[in-house]
């Protein structure tokens, strides 16, 4: 079994952290990421100074108010002890060479993620699972699927209702996962249950093009798939507001407060109206994992 380790830039250990794998044996059976905040990315734009800090473990509550979250122990007014200040620009150097030669670590932008992520206001995403492509919670459990583009084109054009009905067809049959699911952990079961988590993809994007004479990465290929992502996005959310009219929104679902995300803030006003009307049966919807090799380039740098 796989896992994914994650520290943040601001880790006094960061840099031992990034080179980690060019000592051979060292951390075997596990991927890293660097958790890079907004600050972190304006030093190295700035080429300013960047601290490497940690909470100060001498605090005589460190050990009942300390669970990884350096704003929330800040805005409590505590102490941190700054172990080293480093060129910023020398840090990402560090990562890049490292992925050169290791293909590790991999970054995730976490400030960023959850500036975006619909659960922003309940939730706070703190990692992903193993292969990156899906942020979750504390306790999170990853439930994703995919549907098989190449299975939706006829006479060189794509069957959009054909896809559109795969699309809420495979939300819904995710939805139910999340109540068949036998968890091994309690703690999982009650996030899962609160926020119904889901995560539908896709696979075959290659094979769809080709089909349809698209040629990868030109400027008509870029068009297309803003248009193909973009209807599967709101079919799959608007059938996630049909189902909780249904059925009942996510627990943890406030309209006024899930609207505000990121991401929900792109959608247009069917959408949204359809979400303050009926409801959210799922926190989230969409994840787009490496479901083939030929793709993988494109979703890993678009991954929603």
């Amino acid at each position: 079994m796989a896992l994914m380790l994650m520290m943040n830039d601001w880790h006094p250990d960061v840099l031992e952290f990034i080179t980690v794998k060019q000592n051979m044996g060292m951390i075997t059976n596990a991927n890293l990421s660097v958790c890079v905040s907004n600050g972190f990315m304006k030093a190295v734009k700035e080429d300013l100074d960047w601290d490497l800090k940690f909470p100060d473990t001498s605090d005589p509550e460190y050990d009942e108010l300390w669970d990884g979250n350096l704003d929330k122990w800040l805005e409590l007014g505590k102490a941190v002890r700054v172990y080293k200040t480093v060129r910023a620009r020398d840090v990402w150097h560090t990562i890049v060479e490292s992925a050169w030669k290791s293909a590790e670590p991999g970054v995730v932008f976490m400030e960023y993620y959850n500036q975006m992520s619909n659960s922003w206001y309940f939730n706070p995403i703190i990692c992903t699972n193993p292969c990156g492509e899906q942020g979750l919670p504390g306790w999170g459990v990853c439930n994703l699927s995919a549907i098989n583009l190449s299975k939706f084109t006829k006479d060189g054009e794509v069957d959009w209702d054909s896809l559109s009905t795969a699309v809420r067809y495979a939300t819904r049959f995710l939805d139910n996962v999340v109540d068949v699911t036998p968890y091994h952990f309690p703690e999982n079961e009650a996030n899962q249950k609160k926020e119904r988590r889901v995560g539908l993809g896709t696979m075959g994007l290659a094979e769809m093009m080709i089909d349809l004479k698209v040629r990868y990465g030109s400027p008509e290929s870029l068009e297309f798939l803003d248009k193909l992502y973009h209807f599967i996005a709101r079919e799959s959310y608007l059938a996630s507001t049909e189902i909780a009219a249904e059925k009942g929104s996510f627990p943890a679902f406030d309209a006024d407060l899930f609207l505000q995300s990121g991401f929900m803030k792109q959608f247009d006003d069917e959408v949204r109206n359809a979400v303050k009307e009926n409801g959210m049966r799922n926190v989230t919807v969409l994840t787009q994992a490496p479901t083939g090799k030929v793709i993988a380039p494109y979703v890993c740098k678009n991954a929603a």
